[in-house]
């Protein structure tokens, strides 16, 4: 008998309560779940659990169902289809977030998140300079948020994970992954992140602390079975479930104890570098001074480059950047 597939199962959203058995996570959908949902159910579970699904979402009832799910700890996933990123729905003040998109859009999520509310983390990954107004870009460098472009990510695939390990909030734009990989896709370009790529990424996601919602839009809301979109869309919930499931809530602040301290010293008078690896994870983070509260350092997530690069007596530029920021605005 083969293993059973990858376990959803169906929630009416009046009935989400307390009461409701443990899950990884729910998926919302605007509309029908359809295609992507018989995609799914090919899968095969690897670490997760049950995963709730709930279909035909009313607009009024997504903030109610989010604030439940938020309060019975469990994350969401919203696949929001063609319908353009309400950030008023699902972003407030002081919220940290990740956003993965081609460029500058029309409406843009970028300039409304930057006007309408103050994110306490912002991330932008995946763009494409060539499709991205200049001026976003410095209004993000001038507030000390973090961007990484398509060349660099593709360069290190792996310095998505501490830039996305920092957020709790992620919105994947799926027209920025190539017009090859998804030709049934919504308004797709020649070049963008490839299928494995954004599913890297989503896994990515659902290993952040405190991940509480990812959404996921501009794709067809009437995905044909067996298209490309559906089934991407598919791998990508699986690679965001697994990621919840896998990830470890750990922090250098809660814990010490469960991190090896290694401290690089800048030459025979510079200044020590702190950086922090997890003995469960092998994470890495590193220690930036405040400068208001010499005592409560901040801890940065960060890669093991960072770390040898120091080794090698250059200070990270991520360092330098979180210095800087954190003598401007801590």
């Amino acid at each position: 008998m083969s293993e059973k597939r990858f376990p959803l199962e169906q929630l009416h959203a009046d009935a989400l309560c307390e009461n409701i058995p443990s899950c990884t996570a729910i998926v919302i959908f605007r509309g029908k779940g359809g295609a992507i949902l018989k995609e799914l159910e090919r899968l095969y579970p690897q670490s997760h659990s049950r995963i709730y699904y709930i279909e035909d979402t009313l607009e009024t009832q997504m903030p109610v169902v989010l604030s439940v799910a938020e309060k019975l700890g469990i994350p969401c996933i919203v696949m929001n289809g063609n319908e353009s990123l309400q950030t008023a729905t699902f972003l407030s003040d002081r919220s940290r977030v990740s956003l993965v998109s081609r460029g500058t859009e029309d409406p843009d999520p970028v300039r409304e998140l930057l006007e309408r509310t103050e994110p306490a983390y912002f991330v932008w990954l995946g763009f494409q300079r060539y499709l991205t107004d200049r001026t976003i870009l410095d209004t993000l460098a001038d507030k000390y948020m973090e961007t990484l472009r398509l060349g660099e990510f593709r360069d290190d695939p792996g310095s998505a994970e501490p830039l996305l390990r920092e957020a709790s909030i992620h919105l994947i734009d799926m027209r920025c992954v190539r017009h090859a990989d998804i030709p049934d896709g919504n308004d797709t370009t020649p070049n963008g992140l490839y299928a494995e790529e954004i599913c890297m990424l989503a896994r990515y996601m659902g290993l952040s602390r405190h991940v509480r919602l990812a959404v996921v839009y501009g794709y067809p809301d009437t995905c044909k079975n067996g298209s490309q979109i559906a089934r991407l869309n598919a791998q990508i919930i699986w690679h965001l479930t697994e990621g919840l499931a896998i990830s470890t809530n750990e922090h250098p602040q809660d814990d010490p104890a469960f991190f090896h301290r290694k401290a690089v010293q800048m030459g025979e008078d510079g200044q020590e570098l702190v950086f922090l690896q997890s003995r469960k994870s092998g994470r890495w983070w590193m220690e930036v001074p405040n400068s208001k509260q010499p005592d409560t350092p901040f801890y940065i997530s960060c890669s093991i480059g960072e770390y040898e690069l120091a080794c090698k007596g250059e200070v990270p530029l991520k360092w330098l950047f979180y210095y800087q920021k954190s003598n401007n605005f801590s």
